[in-house]
């Protein structure tokens, strides 16, 4: 489709469909387990900002069938508040729907700030997306050691809720330690914020890190180049039987709706 998408992936801008996920080496502080971002062919380099002058110049020269651009791929975007409010300015002209994930709490005065980003996106009928990754409860400090609360994750939630944000809830990956009424609960306390929900299943390079158990008969493990991330790179990917089935359930009886993903909810909305 792109006859210069190597160019692109050159500068860390994978291009998918109607998308662009930006993918920046930058480290992440929290440290969560089950992130596969460390794991990513091509992470060694000297680029220390999120995003650089190189990326952002790349994304000015994006073909026009881009229609979305997704950041915060392989670190937190919202990690260095300034820098990221520094990034959304830059790219507040662009004429193309932004798609934010984060696991940061977020304030009122900084969600305000957002909301002037949204209000010139929406001048070009365009708009900014910010989602909430929620993947666990009970067990968010082993998994999730360095990121806030997942309470402080869901009140961030309602003040971008309240300023007319639109936003999603990630429960992903779709961890197989989680049982189901801890996954009722996330539902059950994100539905009125929420215009959608969005998951995935886990992804592991190497079986032996004590993540799973690969012995479990429920899980479902293949070896696969998943094509949302950059070129060359191979993960495990797990699944357990029914779990995505019931959380669809859930989110259904909720109101809601579970997509594949941020794009899709976007598409849809």
């Amino acid at each position: 489709m792109f006859s210069e998408k190597s160019l692109f992936e050159k500068e860390g801008l994978h291009l998918e469909k109607e998308r662009v996920l930006t993918y920046s080496k930058l480290f992440c502080p929290l440290g969560c387990k089950y992130c596969f971002a460390e794991d990513l062919e091509g992470r060694s380099g000297d680029k220390v900002s999120y995003l650089s002058e190189d990326q952002l110049n790349a994304l000015e020269k994006i073909p026009p069938e881009i229609s979305l651009i997704m950041l915060g791929c392989d670190t937190e975007f919202f990690q260095s508040k300034e820098g990221s409010l520094e990034i959304l300015e830059r790219l507040s002209h662009s004429d193309r729907d932004i798609s934010i994930v984060t696991k940061m709490d977020l304030d009122s005065d900084f969600v305000k700030s957002l909301k002037n980003f949204d209000e010139v996106l929406n001048k070009n009928n365009k708009s900014l997306f910010v989602s909430f990754s929620i993947p666990c409860l009970d067990s968010a400090k082993i998994w999730e050691p360095g990121a806030p609360d997942p309470n402080a994750r869901i009140e961030s939630m309602k003040i971008v809720h309240d300023e007319g944000i639109k936003s999603f809830v990630a429960i992903r990956p779709l961890l197989p330690s989680v049982p189901d009424d801890e996954l009722e609960r996330i539902v059950d306390m994100t539905k009125g914020y929420s215009q959608g929900y969005y998951s995935g299943p886990l992804y592991v390079k190497n079986l032996d890190q004590g993540l799973v158990d690969t012995n479990n008969p429920e899980l479902k493990i293949e070896l696969v180049r998943p094509d949302w991330m950059p070129e060359g790179n191979e993960f495990y990917r797990i699944q357990k039987d029914g779990q995505m089935e019931f959380l669809r359930d859930t989110i259904i009886k909720s109101g809601n709706i579970l997509f594949e993903g941020a794009a899709d909810a976007i598409a849809h909305i």
